[in-house]
């Protein structure tokens, strides 16, 4: 009985503190208020201030702009870099879907062609060099796939692959817009790119 008594009463100070911290941190940002008000209304109803309104109805304000031509190359320049991201992004994009979508569609006869090799035993021992290329073509192939796949570009966890090769493509792909290459070019170009960082010899 006597601890149930201990509980309520400490509860209920502790409710008591709370209301107080409470209110005074809300009288304190009242008094804030009136004080701000208090300095506003003096200011507006100074001297200064009743002769700045008076000294702007009578000046000609459209001397007051000027252009800094530096300004307006730095906008230039961040919406030219903003373009070409965005436009650099579009065409990484179409190279990756597009190599993902052609080793898929690789992926079945390449596979059929290494399982048979790996069943047919008569022709492992006929044609090694044949059986050595068709696996080094499969595991290649493997490898680009999965290490594409990998990549997630539109994950937030996707992995740094993605900015490093379009850190390392970037230079060559600006020289390309800038030489008037079509898309479909540079999206080839990526595409090679891509393939190149999975090439096994």
């Amino acid at each position: 009985m006597r601890k149930s008594i201990q509980r309520g009463a400490t509860g209920a100070l502790l409710v008591v503190l709370g209301v107080i911290i409470l209110a005074g941190c809300g009288a304190s940002k009242t008094n804030y208020q009136r004080e701000y008000a208090k300095v506003w209304k003096e200011l507006i109803k100074s001297q200064a201030w009743q002769e700045s309104l008076i000294t702007n109805k009578f000046n000609n304000t459209d001397e007051l702009y000027a252009s800094n031509d530096n300004d307006v190359v730095l906008a230039e320049e961040v919406i030219t870099n903003i373009r070409f991201e965005d436009k650099y992004q579009t065409l990484v994009s179409k190279a990756y879907f597009k190599i993902i979508n052609e080793a898929e569609k690789a992926d079945a006869k390449i596979s059929a062609e290494y399982e048979l090799v790996q069943v047919d035993e008569s022709s492992m021992n006929a044609n090694r060099k044949r059986v050595h290329e068709i696996t080094k073509k499969y595991e290649a192939h493997k490898a680009m796939l999965s290490g594409l796949k990998s990549w997630n570009i539109f994950s937030v966890n996707r992995s740094g692959d993605l900015d490093y090769f379009k850190a390392e493509n970037q230079e060559e792909i600006q020289r390309m817009i800038r030489s008037g290459k079509w898309d479909y070019q540079m999206v080839n170009y990526l595409i090679y790119k891509l393939a190149d960082l999975y090439h096994i010899e």
